[in-house]
């Protein structure tokens, strides 16, 4: 099974000449959760369906049918499933350098340049009841339909609309500009990668508070407050449910033992193991296994009868 080394996202997001690349993404049975992580590429996602929980930093946004959220540049975010429903959502990733120019205009100036630099950013979220907001969901919709037939003039028309789409943010005063103690809270921020790095490289050992209170030169109780601040859990509640989401994915492809599973990820207790385990799943890791199993056998059967 392959295993996260690095919050840094490597994937390639289409390539140097075109520098994007959508995703679409139906969940029904299965889990829905992309743990912390962050690329250079600035990211749009859209709901058509359902719903989901997008965490930004600290910031949790639910997003419903017809909502859409931007993802800045190197900003540390995860994605999480509502519930037990279905959702539908669609995701666009690009390199902001796509809208820079070669002249250096008003536009690369003031906008472009700032939005490379991270000195200026998109804002995250737009109100459903705000006149502009249809305008940029037509936009994004476009981009969509482009991106998926790909007709001459796909990509001019991809940008075009794209350079709408901060048209609206300029004339309606969306952007952010970091001041400075923005600029040092964004500076924290992406200080404590090092530390969910950490997590993600030693979740099956045992980790001490005090590590990764080091990695950040803090003392305990203050990197405690600030871990919160910044993902929204303590380190404990964030190292559990990093645990529980690895054994899940051990869960979904391998039949092994439900002990050897706990112990894998870095559980010492079956008993703390399980309890944990029904805290995110809201069932057993012995009903959550057979979920797969059926699903398994139901593909065999269906592939022999072909």
């Amino acid at each position: 099974m392959q295993s996260i080394k690095d919050l840094k996202e490597f994937a390639t997001h289409g390539n140097s000449l075109l520098p994007l690349k959508t995703y679409s993404n139906y969940h029904e049975v299965e889990d829905l959760l992309v743990p912390y992580h962050w690329h250079k590429e600035i990211e749009i996602i859209y709901v058509e369906e359902g719903a989901i929980e997008v965490t930004i930093n600290s910031e949790v946004k639910r997003l419903k049918k017809n909502e859409l959220i931007f993802i800045n540049s190197e900003e540390l975010h995860q994605i999480n499933r509502i519930g037990d429903n279905p959702s539908n959502h669609h995701a666009l990733v690009f390199s902001p350098d796509l809208l820079s120019f070669e002249m250096s205009d008003y536009c690369q100036v003031n906008h472009i340049r700032p939005l490379v630099n991270q000195t200026l950013k998109l804002p995250q979220y737009i109100e459903s009841d705000k006149d502009y907001s249809e305008k940029v969901l037509e936009l994004f919709k476009e981009i969509l339909n482009e991106y998926k037939f790909q007709e001459p003039g796909w990509y001019l028309n991809i940008k075009s609309c794209l350079y709408k789409i901060l048209s609206i943010f300029d004339r309606n005063n969306l952007f952010i500009e970091l001041d400075n103690d923005a600029k040092n809270l964004d500076h924290k921020s992406q200080q404590i990668k090092n530390v969910l790095t950490y997590i993600h490289e030693n979740y099956e050992k045992k980790i001490y508070i005090e590590d990764l209170a080091n990695i950040m030169n803090m003392n305990t109780q203050y990197f405690c407050r600030f871990f919160k601040k910044i993902i929204g859990k303590t380190p404990i509640e964030y190292i559990n449910s990093y645990r529980i989401n690895v054994a899940n994915k051990y869960l979904q492809s391998e039949d092994i033992p439900i002990i050897d599973v706990c112990f894998r990820v870095g559980f010492e207790n079956q008993s703390y193991f399980i309890k944990m385990f029904k805290k995110y799943n809201n069932m057993t890791p012995l009903e959550y296994k057979k979920i797969f199993l059926v699903s398994d056998d139901l593909n065999i059967k269906t592939s022999n009868n072909i």
